[in-house]
């Protein structure tokens, strides 16, 4: 069963760090119809088949 249409949201690190309310239609994680919880562990898209690294794992290295 898909996700999508805002199930992602709670996964969402953008939602974690309040950059987002979990409204944003235009996200990717608001429309994905993949568990981005399971990609957020992993750190692979199954959707788009690649490696996914977030902006905020970035910066706390940084």
């Amino acid at each position: 069963m898909p996700a999508g249409n805002g199930v992602n949201c709670k996964y969402c690190p953008e939602l974690e760090k309040g950059i987002c309310r979990g409204d944003d239609t235009g996200c990717l994680c608001y429309r994905c119809p993949r568990h981005l919880g399971q990609c957020r562990c992993v750190k692979y898209c199954r959707e788009t088949e690649s490696i996914i690294t977030f902006d905020y794992e970035w910066e706390d290295n940084n």
